[in-house]
């Protein structure tokens, strides 16, 4: 399957990292993955678009920024950390700088790696990307809202499918996120070819560093095989249940999985997990599956 840069054009939205008066500028695959099948669900194709999703040549990636190009996450321990008694005041400043940056333009991370451009300089620039506000919702019972207002885009890698291209049509309309009645996560789509070095990057299977776009697990069988020698975060994926049938909402099981951006010496597969509540009547999807750059084609 081709894979396709589907570039989304939010102008405000929450994505809420568990508490309601934050939001976060980008979003993990799950919770697109999650807001697709409610969309399948809505159109009566989910049996369909589940067939779909679980194909091994199918992957969708977490959602980046975007300004004139794509940005990709920073690979965990790649960026040297620096630390000279002669320099230790203006040192801790750049440590701090690249400990808080997530992402880099394609185009810059060989100069990031080299040393050739400051993570100072990167990050004052991810900092300009969107905008973090708080907003009192007034009324009998007020209420504080984390909003996310975009200067730039997002934009998601996924192999290009006639079905999900539907989806993610419906979904411009429908609303990504929470707080969609007051208007929130409504976006334009766009859809781009992916830029020569970065589809070298994506199709670098063979290098030694292979660089995680997704917020994924491995399943039981490669878990094992991946994790020597590897740089990770992880995360805790949770959340609550929605479903038009059910009646009131219910926690998921606490799925932990590598976030995006760890750094593997070899691929996985990874899963699409059922983490339905205990008792619920049918699965809560879970989109786990791996999709990587390999780093020694951005060299």
């Amino acid at each position: 399957m081709e894979t396709k840069i589907y570039r989304l054009r939010f102008r405000n939205a929450h994505f809420g990292d568990g508490y309601l008066n934050t939001s976060v500028p980008t979003f993990a695959v799950s919770r697109l993955f999650s807001a697709l099948c409610l969309e399948a669900l809505k159109n009566d194709c989910l049996k369909e678009w589940m067939t779909v999703a679980e194909n091994d040549e199918f992957k969708i990636s977490d959602a980046f920024p975007y300004q004139e190009q794509p940005y990709l996450p920073v690979p965990v321990g790649e960026v040297a950390l620096k630390m000279d008694l002669r320099t230790l005041v203006e040192d801790n400043q750049t440590n701090k700088a690249v400990r808080a940056l997530k992402f880099v333009p394609v185009d810059r991370l060989l100069d990031l790696l080299n040393g050739k451009v400051s993570a100072e300089e990167l990050l004052k620039a991810e900092m300009n990307l969107a905008q973090q506000t708080v907003l009192m919702k007034k009324g009998a019972d007020p209420y504080e809202v984390g909003v996310t207002e975009y200067r730039s885009s997002l934009y998601v890698l996924a192999s290009s499918d006639p079905l999900f291209e539907q989806l993610m049509t419906s979904l411009q309309f429908s609303g990504l996120g929470g707080k969609r009645t007051s208007g929130y996560g409504r976006f334009e789509m766009e859809i781009l070819p992916v830029p020569s070095l970065m589809e070298e990057m994506l199709a670098d299977d063979k290098a030694d560093k292979q660089v995680l776009l997704t917020t994924s697990l491995p399943n039981d069988n490669e878990l094992g095989l991946v994790v020597d020698d590897a740089n990770y975060r992880l995360v805790k994926s949770s959340g609550f249940t929605y479903s038009p049938d059910a009646s009131e909402q219910l926690r998921k099981e606490d799925l932990y999985k590598f976030a995006s951006g760890s750094v593997f010496t070899r691929r996985y597969a990874g899963m699409i997990a059922d983490v339905r509540p205990k008792g619920f009547a049918h699965p809560v999807w879970n989109y786990a599956k791996g999709m990587f750059y390999g780093l020694e084609a951005a060299k």
